[in-house]
């Protein structure tokens, strides 16, 4: 995508800089934005250790390209939105299936309004996403309740699967993702039946974020060519059902996995913790950000105060000082960072140390996690069992290896003022870690795949170690895997 400065795109540098110092008041921990306009990218960041390079947890944002995938179909004629659940999973249907399941047709799912008075599980307890899906109740009537419903979008994964024979992916790879040039390695957690997880388990990059929610606001259009009909986007992202009382921006409206926003005509894909991709077609731009915050409208209210009254319909002038400092400020975004404290004599009396797990633990990645560690793909299996970690300092760094069933690997501790990130079976973690004590050691740990991290505190004490872990931010376990807040190990004596 082509690159210009906010000033000449017709974007005041002052409100850009002013959404960024909201989101830092409000406690938003931001990973990455994108803003273009008018089909450029006019104002972009990373929070180190946040790059471009990395693909970052979708969540629900994963909800719209399922929905794009089903216009496609609908416009290949390989569907259509009447289409009643009945007839698709006759195989899967309970005994004597009531009235409103019969009703309920593939538009409902799209809507939230297939008559589910509480949402189903995102995981179902079997490989039968479909039995599970409709033996709970079809309390109201299709089309008359919103109630979000995650498991009903993957239901949309499993209608495409079996009309077309092809998972999502596979499915929008030649039709969406090759012809926008976004990334090849686009891929999407896999539930235990074999169906793509499109209810939340995209990973990505921002710039692919960017690009996507460009063709979404040029309605299916690609240069001179119409790629998916400008119709679906009209009836996608528009208000299809009424979903709250309009005091936030999840009580707007909602379309097609698609939500409306309270500034006039905006309209979003969203996903959980914040990973955003905004459309203002009054303004010809869009914004993605991905993120890990706790109180989401925080967020946004950052991007309608601030963001929003600085489009202007001609380059902006007279801020040549806002744009200068925007211009550092985007070149040098971090999280906080702790700072490289050296304690010789605690260094060199762990050094070469080894700690046996005090009982059978899961894998130390797996330990650690990150909120959306399972949607990333995370490779090794929750029977990789850790035997032990050990710390090894030389050269002015500290590692701490660990030893599993799959085998070993060392991550770097960062003891040296930054992140340092190491490569994990395809798995980019990055640490960060003080000496807080002697026998304290802090260690902030990033899975750059996930959405949170982990703050794990070694403590030393004679022939013992302890690992206390808390989520950061304390955003809590979500799709974290296994969940640990306490691992105890015994110091493996010599010889």
């Amino acid at each position: 995508m082509e690159r210009v400065t906010p000033a000449s795109a017709g974007v005041s540098p002052r409100a850009v800089l002013g959404m960024l110092d909201a989101l830092r008041r409000a406690g938003v921990e931001t990973h990455s934005f994108m803003l273009t306009r008018r089909g450029k990218v006019c104002a972009e960041g990373w929070w180190k250790p946040f790059a471009p390079e990395y693909k970052h947890i979708m969540f629900s944002f994963s909800k719209s390209f399922t929905s794009t995938a089903i216009g496609f179909a609908e416009q290949e004629g390989l569907l259509s939105l009447d289409e009643k659940l009945a007839d698709i999973f006759a195989d899967a249907l309970p005994e004597n299936p009531g009235e409103n399941l019969r009703k309920a047709e593939i538009k409902h799912l799209l809507t939230m309004t297939c008559g589910h008075e509480v949402k189903t599980d995102v995981l179902s307890p079997t490989d039968n996403m479909a039995a599970d899906f409709m033996a709970r109740p079809f309390v109201y009537e299709p089309g008359t309740h919103f109630s979000y419903n995650t498991a009903g979008t993957n239901m949309l994964c499993d209608i495409l699967k079996r009309k077309i024979g092809k998972n999502l992916t596979e499915f929008l790879k030649p039709r969406l993702f090759e012809p926008l040039g976004m990334s090849d390695d686009i891929g999407c957690f896999t539930l235990p039946g074999g169906i793509e997880a499109g209810g939340f388990g995209y990973s990505i990059r921002t710039e692919d974020m960017a690009r996507f929610i460009e063709f979404v606001a040029n309605k299916g259009k690609l240069g001179e060519k119409q790629l998916l009909n400008a119709d679906w986007f009209d009836r996608a992202t528009a208000k299809q059902v009424e979903n709250g009382d309009g005091t936030t921006d999840w009580g707007v409206g909602y379309g097609y996995q698609f939500w409306r926003c309270k500034p006039e005509g905006v309209y979003r894909g969203d996903g959980a913790y914040g990973q955003y991709g905004i459309v203002f077609p009054a303004y010809d731009a869009t914004l993605v950000i991905t993120s890990a915050e706790l109180i989401m409208q925080d967020c946004l209210d950052a991007v309608w105060t601030h963001l929003l009254p600085g489009f202007n319909d001609f380059p902006v002038t007279g801020e040549e000082e806002a744009e200068q400092e925007l211009s550092y400020r985007l070149k040098h975004l971090s999280l906080p960072v702790m700072p490289g404290f050296q304690l010789t004599e605690a260094r060199d009396a762990l050094n070469g140390s080894v700690f046996i797990p005090d009982k059978q633990y899961h894998s130390f990645t797996t330990i650690i996690g990150g909120a959306g560690c399972v949607a990333t793909r995370y490779p090794v299996p929750l029977d990789d069992f850790l035997k032990s970690i050990s710390f090894i300092f030389k050269d002015g760094k500290g590692y701490l290896e660990c030893r599993q069933n799959s085998g070993v690997y060392a991550l770097d501790l960062g003891l040296q003022g930054d992140y340092a990130v190491t490569d994990v079976n395809g798995v980019p973690f990055a640490v960060n870690s003080c000496w807080r004590s002697d026998k304290k050691l802090e260690v902030l740990i990033r899975n750059l795949n996930a959405a949170s991290g982990r703050r794990a505190d070694f403590e030393f004490e004679e022939n013992k170690l302890k690992l206390n872990l808390d989520w950061t931010p304390p955003i809590g376990p979500g799709l974290a895997g296994t969940d640990y807040t306490e691992v105890t190990f015994s110091k493996m004596k010599a010889g």
